[in-house]
């Protein structure tokens, strides 16, 4: 009887128990899915739409991989949701335990690291940081102007994207942090302060400025200071992911995918290691970035002695044009969308991730995906939780229509070296963004439909002008249609140089060829033309291979080929020159020689303004 008893006991309070369980379930999901977001949209609509995408977007010939989503208030976890397969082959869906790459959400850390020492005193954000650093630590610089951490943060430090390699595909290879930032130090081509330009550069020398400072490994430092006090157990930090064994098996199992005309491409588990890691190279689940996230929205700063220091940290650094409007706060990149938000999105060989809050309602988004090319969950969310930015919010009363002109370059780009081509094929006119509309301050709104974004307009000491936007400048080009006409015909004339070639083989084949005085040395100058443009392909072939580098093994050899042809090149327009000036011969022949003049002279200054030929140094 007491055996009966003791069960039916047990039995009802377990019974009870369950059913408290599904009552504070359901009761905390009521209060959840009612909550209103930023947007004006409730949670239940955003699960509605997001379901309804991955309904869409799926079934048996799916339009995306996977993507975990995460959205938070304050302490409260509102919704996590994960979509699709980390492994579409084997079927693995991706749920709460899979591995997700952030990315340039990484860099967050080291600007949470720089205030933690800024508060303790042990980091001035306006000291020049070669003051921290080792004796020389920089070989190219081009201005004596000190850089600072704030110019680091602001990633106006004037570096452009390094030339060599910054990948690894062999764990083992990494060197140190210090070795590995000395052997990609890119040129610095701006005054410090000036040109904000995205750099993973110079966000990896804050990091290891943090180094310097401590005395400690950055990663370790991190994982003291960040990871372990908030309880992320399932973040690893360095290059391999070897910090944290679960993350590093965990992140093994994730495969990456491409999605291009009705294609789904298997792009394996794209293992590529980021030798300056502290710029991109953390990986971990949705739960431990929430955590994260939420810990920057906590008014109780956990990471921080001092609240105040939070608070500082979210004041603006960087603005729109002559205005109060923030582009960026010590590192965190201002967006505005129906409120403002603050946060960092990232990008890796493997996938995409974004990490955004809005300070006033404490509400935090983040997106994580395995797709490197994007795909709906990242793109479409912010807006879901966010809202729109207004196209009216700033604007009161007449609008005035801006009145940019002209083609502009990114900053981000490469302006000394081999690569010097890259932003000439990047342009962007002002005649292609739209409506334009100014709002004061030397502030614009591109108006798209019902939304809007911000740019600025930037005078530079040098006179010229640029357009701002978070994380990189666009610089006024006056010449820009002459410089890509320049390059144009430089690879025009390399066509017609194959066709040229093909018609002399055509005629010694038939018999029906005549030389004439220099006609060999013109035919090997057709062939300079075309083996430089070849080179020129190979530099890019070479650059996208190596994940935007280029080896030194791999420049010596291209730059070598380019300096041959600026000699076999000139060599071949000097002796068409002193033809025409020697010799009297028919009209035909001095046209021709004139026009192989005039086809070596344009390849040579092409090559030497692209600087083609230059691989050392950077």
């Amino acid at each position: 009887m007491k055996k009966i008893f003791k069960r039916f006991a047990a039995a009802l309070c377990a019974g009870l128990l369950l059913t408290a369980v599904m009552v504070l379930s359901v009761s905390a999901e009521e209060v959840d899915t009612k909550l209103t977001l930023p947007s004006g949209m409730t949670i239940e609509k955003v699960q509605r739409e997001l379901d309804d995408k991955a309904n869409k977007l799926g079934g048996k010939e799916p339009e995306f991989a996977s993507a975990a989503v995460g959205i938070f208030q304050g302490n409260e976890v509102l919704y996590s949701g994960y979509f699709g397969k980390t492994d579409i082959e084997n079927n693995i869906p991706a749920d709460e335990n899979s591995v997700y790459e952030w990315g340039s959400i990484s860099k967050t850390l080291i600007w949470v690291s720089a205030m933690q020492l800024w508060e303790q005193g042990r980091l001035d954000l306006d000291r020049d940081v070669r003051e921290y650093l080792p004796d020389g630590f920089f070989q190219h610089l081009s201005y004596d102007e000190p850089i600072t951490m704030l110019n680091l943060m602001n990633h106006n430090a004037g570096w452009q994207e390094t030339t060599r390699p910054v990948w690894r595909t062999d764990e083992n290879a990494i060197m140190p942090l210090g070795e590995e930032l000395q052997a990609i130090e890119p040129a610095q081509i701006h005054r410090p302060g000036e040109v904000a330009a995205y750099s993973n550069y110079g966000a990896a020398v804050a990091g290891y400025v943090i180094e310097c400072v401590t005395g400690q490994d950055y990663c370790e430092y991190v994982h003291q200071n960040i990871f372990e006090p908030l309880g992320m157990e399932h973040t690893a930090l360095n290059p391999a992911h070897s910090d944290n064994e679960w993350v590093y098996d965990q992140r093994k199992k994730m495969k990456s995918y491409k999605f291009s005309m009705g294609y789904c491409i298997d792009l394996g588990n794209c293992l590529n290691y980021v030798p300056a890691y502290p710029a991109g190279a953390a990986a971990g689940t949705l739960a431990d970035l929430m955590t994260y996230a939420q810990a920057l929205v906590n008014d109780d700063a956990p990471l921080f002695q001092n609240p105040e220091t939070q608070a500082m940290m979210f004041t603006g650094t960087d603005f729109y044009g002559e205005s109060d409007i923030p582009m960026c706060a010590h590192g965190f990149w201002c967006m505005e969308y129906a409120v403002r938000t603050y946060g960092h999105t990232g990008g890796t060989t493997a996938g995409q991730a974004n990490m955004l809050f809005d300070l006033e309602s404490k509400t935090g988004l983040v997106v994580l995906i395995n797709e490197p090319n994007g795909n709906a969950f990242l793109s479409d969310t912010p807006a879901l939780v966010f809202g729109e930015l207004s196209p009216d919010k700033y604007v009161s009363g007449t609008v005035d229509k801006a009145e940019l002109s002209g083609y502009y370059l990114p900053a981000r780009s490469t302006y000394r070296g081999m690569l010097k081509f890259i932003p000439y094929l990047t342009a962007v006119s002002t005649g292609n963004l739209g409506d334009i509309r100014n709002i004061g301050n030397s502030v614009y709104q591109i108006v798209d439909q019902e939304s809007a974004m911000l740019l600025g307009i930037k005078t530079y000491p040098d006179g010229n002008t640029g357009i701002q936007q978070p994380s990189v400048d666009l610089l006024h080009d006056g010449f820009y249609l002459v410089k890509l006409c320049l390059f144009t015909v430089y690879v025009l004339l390399a066509v017609a140089a194959v066709y040229l070639l093909r018609i002399r083989h055509k005629l010694k084949k038939h018999g029906k060829w005549t030389a004439y005085n220099g006609s060999a040395v013109m035919t090997v100058g057709q062939i300079a033309r075309l083996v430089s443009v070849l080179a020129l392909l190979g530099t890019y072939v070479v650059y996208a291979s190596f994940q935007g580098g280029i080896p030194v093994i791999a420049g010596a050899v291209i730059g070598i080929i380019q300096m041959l042809c600026i000699a076999i090149c000139g060599l071949s327009a000097v002796t068409s020159c002193i033809s025409v000036l020697s010799h009297k011969q028919e009209k035909a022949l001095t046209v021709r020689y004139i026009m192989n003049m005039i086809g070596c002279v344009l390849p040579v200054i092409a090559i030497l303004y692209f600087e083609m030929y230059r691989f050392w140094g950077c």
